[in-house]
């Protein structure tokens, strides 16, 4: 327990005490940092406790892998936070495929007391200020009078203000965060649900047995993350409501602008424009609509000379690709609010894929402020021990998974010395921004999605292993890179598994005997055709070794393929004012 005080000199200091706060806060604790994490409530991850509303998470919770590696489990355990005590892992919590929010909460408060962390709870910031005369740092003082000296200001508070579209007569609508979720409150009512994420769908399944009729309604066509890749679009579980909707029982899916809400004669008509109908308008009355349409960040707290630029309608702040605030240096962002760089494309704004942004984090802050450099694997730079090292981390490394091309490798080659540094889980538009760049011989390796058009299920694919570059499930992409240019790379094929060690393979026995790739004799070797492209190309690019900097605008990228994109992945970086969010959500 953290006794406050009124006054304190502080390296560190976190605000919210939610899974990336309390992920920041046992790196801090494990490193000895100095540091301190400011919670509003008593307890740690009250967020979770009431959402989802209907008590379900959408993150899977696989117990059975094949693995007995903590990292390769990872991968499929989409709610533990990282740390070295594997009694910790959310599968001692839960059996659920989707675990319940009650079981989450649990495990954060016995993670926290498990690992004694430094939170001082029931203590609310009420200003975050710049120092005097341009000082490092930031003065922040709390609801007890305590003002706190700090280097580093790390805001971990997620998105917990609900989001309210611009529409007339939305104040009388029910918001997500404070609707009755009994069902029987809606029996034989016809019902209006404004959005279509997970939060619309999920309500809307949970009403089916009790409406007359359930609509939802925005602007834009429903997005599918299994057709997207984005973990936020609407997931399969969540579903259910659109079978009703296209096997005709009563429900409908509206694309359509909603222009009006009125309260008339104890009943809300809603004016509505179709979005794919030529303009066309209708007036429909329903007894309850209700506003499903997301959250956004609230930075009131930070003071009128201090305000962080914001991002994404004013719903998220703007950072940079450091998650460091665009105009507040020292000022850095954790937590499902990082979710600005990667917006609609990976899962920063979910935790399985910002526990690994916070793991980045906290070594980019230990290289900035405590000199710490970057942790490295080093070892001798032949193409055999970097095929094994890159081979391994493709296969079990959960962040690369997570968060495809995002997160990424990076390998720097000292072509002088022989050696390879091995630095793991970096954002990649971090490495080309940072010193990472500087070097005239490094790799990204990042695993990522390819290319598809039409149906995801019916997708007809050449089996070349030489051609990964055509694959459109997530592999292994290796860029070589110099001086933050791009000179060749090469995609290894997709495996069924996301495993491609030779001789290896998840649980006792293998589930795969042998795969045909053309131009391989033996189909029991699949694994180590994986292996001799890869170290082909790596022998190739240690052979070039380092250019010089006359030699850089000579250089082609000798592409696998003319197919091949000689460009690194987009994150977004968010210093404009676009957003991809309807205004109906």
């Amino acid at each position: 327990m953290i006794t406050p005080c009124k006054e304190r000199e502080i390296d560190f200091l976190i605000i919210g005490a939610g899974p990336a706060g309390v992920q920041l806060g046992y790196f801090m604790k494990r490193a000895g940092y100095d540091h301190l994490i400011l919670e509003a409530h008593d307890r740690p991850g009250t967020f979770l406790e009431k959402y989802p509303r209907h008590g379900k998470l959408l993150s899977i919770n696989k117990i059975h892998t094949g693995y007995s590696d903590r990292e390769s489990q990872l991968r499929y355990d989409w709610n533990s936070l990282l740390c070295d005590d594997d009694e910790m892992a959310f599968g001692k919590y839960s059996k659920e495929y989707f675990p319940s929010t009650e079981d989450y909460a649990r495990y954060t408060r016995d993670f926290v007391e498990r690992f004694d962390l430094d939170i001082q709870f029931n203590t609310r910031v009420e200003s975050v200020e710049k120092k005097d005369n341009g000082a490092e740092g930031y003065v922040v003082r709390d609801n007890h009078g305590t003002v706190y000296h700090v280097r580093c200001l790390v805001v971990a508070v997620g998105v917990q203000k609900p989001y309210i579209p611009e529409i007339p007569g939305i104040e009388l609508t029910e918001n997500y965060a404070e609707m009755s979720i009994d069902p029987d409150d809606f029996a034989g009512q016809r019902v209006l649900i404004l959005g279509k994420g997970n939060s619309a769908f999920e309500t809307a399944n949970h009403l089916i047995s009790a409406t007359r009729v359930t609509h939802l309604c925005s602007p834009s066509p429903i997005k599918m993350a299994w057709q997207t890749h984005f973990f936020g679009h609407l997931r399969a579980v969540n579903n259910d409501f659109l079978d009703t909707y296209i096997l005709k029982g009563q429900n409908s899916v509206l694309d359509a602008t909603v222009d009006s809400i009125k309260k008339v004669d104890g009943e809300y008509h809603v004016e509505i424009t179709f979005t794919h109908a030529e303009g066309q308008r209708a007036s429909l009355a329903y007894d309850r609509v209700l506003c499903c349409t997301g959250f956004s960040w609230d930075p009131t707290f930070f003071s009128d000379n201090c305000r962080p630029d914001m991002a994404c309608e004013d719903r998220l702040p703007a950072m940079t690709s450091g998650w460091e605030s665009t105009n507040l240096p020292g000022v850095f962002y954790a937590g499902t609010i990082t979710q600005i760089r990667d917006l609609k494309k990976t899962m920063s704004s979910v935790l399985h894929g910002f526990r690994f942004n916070t793991a980045a984090l906290f070594n980019l802050l230990a290289e900035r402020y405590m000199d710490v450099p970057w942790p490295a694997d080093s070892f001798e730079s032949t193409p055999e021990n970097i095929a094994d090292k890159i081979t391994a981390q493709v296969s079990s490394a959960a962040g690369l998974m997570h968060q495809p091309g995002f997160l990424g490798d990076c390998l720097v080659v000292d072509d002088e010395t022989g050696t390879a540094n091995y630095h793991a889980n970096l954002a990649v538009d971090y490495i080309q921004d940072s010193h990472f760049a500087d070097n005239p011989h490094y790799y990204i390796i990042t695993m990522e999605y390819g290319e598809f058009e039409g149906d995801i299920f019916n997708k007809h694919r050449i089996p070349d292993a030489a051609k990964g570059y055509d694959d459109a499930y997530l592999h292994p992409r290796i860029r070589r890179m110099c001086r933050g240019q791009l000179i060749s790379e090469h995609h290894i094929s997709e495996s069924l598994e996301n495993d491609w060690r030779v001789n290896e393979h998840p649980g006792e026995r293998p589930l795969i005997r042998a795969i045909d790739f053309i131009g391989q004799t033996d189909a029991t070797r699949y694994q180590q055709t994986h292996r001799d492209q890869l170290l082909r190309f790596l022998s190739e690019q240690l052979a070039v070794g380092s250019p010089s900097e006359s030699e850089m605008p000579a250089i082609v990228c000798p592409s696998s393929s003319s197919n091949a994109s000689a460009s690194l992945p987009s994150a977004i970086h968010s210093t404009g004012n676009s957003c991809p969010i309807s205004r109906n959500g």
